[in-house]
């Protein structure tokens, strides 16, 4: 009981939010389970690139209007607990759209998904405000470390089960069937998930009379990315390793041509991918202990870049062992990934400044929000191989940005 009453009030209610969340991550899967759902809908890597630009770049996008708005608001509170129920709803759209309409064509499904997909993620981008700020503001130097790898390990134990799960609905169900199922799981999962978020006891705020609208916002950027180098190497880091990132997807649905993309092939690649996250976040706890933040994104900058290199020699041998080999490593490089990012935005966010530089930093990941766009009208147009090695290389550049980043709060010990 002692051990309980040392931790903040809303450790709990956070870290419950996370280990029920981590159990839609395998079922709404936009590296693996959305993507080959686009494909077997009778997608190409078009309509990929534009279902990957909804899942990551208009969240990134949608931040302009949501930050002003966000930021100007004394409680955050009500409007995450907003944003996840719409996350809810979303998923049993998607859910119940797939049920509705198995006879439409292709074209109609693939659209009515683009719907619940864009409503998914917006609704994520304009709770994901007001869930940094408030961690943020419940836990303090070595707490949110802690709390951060704590929450990481727990989600990771989610993940087992949920790629267990999500492997176990698409080998034993038949398209549309099995991805009707999972997503109404996810939605079971996440309002479980959302009953966190009632409990959590908000900080009173010290705040200022200071509120801005779109365009002050868009004046403010110049500024800010100009005085706060932190700001803008952080920026410019994100932005070189989304062109790697962003190729995963492009990757599943590139694998068509080597094997047939059934049920069973998705599963184990989420299973190998979630496999991944869940066996590294050992090694991330120990790293983040002695190097920090900084130490943990100098990790993923090397991982993530290589990742395009790995991804192609594959495909030219053509083995499907080493495929799951690469999705593994895959997992591990998206969970050091995670860590490391939020954790380096939170130490160098003050709680005066932080939904304010969140939304900046997602607003200014232009790379991540329209490349996906121009991978999918380009990726039968030019080399494969040629692209992911220019990607890879352009990735590593990152590690340029982060020697000159200077993370304020730099602990040691969790």
């Amino acid at each position: 009981m002692k051990l309980l009453k040392r931790r903040p009030r809303n450790y709990y209610p956070f870290l419950w939010h996370g280990f029920w969340l981590a159990f839609t991550s395998a079922f709404t899967d936009y590296n693996t389970v959305l993507p080959a759902m686009i494909v077997r809908a009778g997608g190409t890597s078009f309509h990929i690139g534009i279902l990957t630009f909804i899942s990551i770049g208009f969240p990134l996008l949608s931040r302009l209007i949501f930050t002003p708005f966000i930021s100007s608001r004394s409680a955050k509170k009500p409007y995450l607990i907003l944003g996840i129920s719409m996350r809810i709803m979303a998923l049993a759209g998607l859910g119940l759209t797939i049920y509705l309409f198995t006879s439409a064509t292709s074209l109609q499904i693939i659209y009515l998904i683009y719907f619940w997909i864009l409503l998914f993620a917006i609704s994520g981008s304009f709770a994901g405000l007001s869930y940094t700020h408030l961690v943020g503001v419940s836990f303090l130097g070595d707490e949110r470390k802690h709390f951060l790898v704590t929450r990481q390990f727990l989600s990771a134990l989610a993940l087992a089960f949920s790629a267990y799960m999500a492997r176990f609905v698409l080998k034993h169900g038949s398209f549309p069937n099995n991805y009707m199922v999972l997503f109404f799981m996810a939605s079971l999962f996440i309002f479980i998930a959302s009953l966190g978020f009632w409990l959590l006891r908000e900080p009173q705020e010290k705040r200022t009379s200071t509120t801005f609208n779109i365009v002050e916002l868009l004046q403010k950027i110049p500024g800010l990315m100009r005085d706060d180098p932190n700001l803008r190497y952080l920026i410019l880091t994100a932005n070189s390793l989304s062109a790697s990132l962003i190729l995963i997807p492009f990757l599943t649905g590139s694998l068509k041509h080597h094997f047939t993309l059934s049920g069973t092939l998705v599963g184990n690649l989420i299973l190998f991918q979630y496999l991944g996250m869940i066996i590294s976040n050992y090694i991330w706890r120990r790293v983040s202990k002695k190097h920090g933040f900084k130490g943990l994104l100098h990790i993923a900058i090397i991982m993530i870049s290589l990742a395009p290199i790995f991804g192609i020699l594959i495909l030219w041998l053509n083995s499907k062992p080493l495929l799951y080999v690469l999705f593994f490593y895959l997992g591990s490089a998206i969970s050091v990934y995670k860590i490391a990012m939020e954790g380096v935005l939170l130490e160098i966010t003050t709680d005066e400044n932080r939904v304010l530089y969140s939304g900046i930093y997602g607003l200014m990941n232009v790379i991540g929000a329209f490349l996906p766009l121009f991978i999918g009208i380009i990726f039968h147009l030019v080399d494969r191989t040629a692209l992911f090695v220019l990607f890879s290389l352009f990735s590593l550049s990152s590690l340029y940005y982060l020697k000159r980043m200077q993370c304020p709060i730099d602990l040691r010990e969790v």
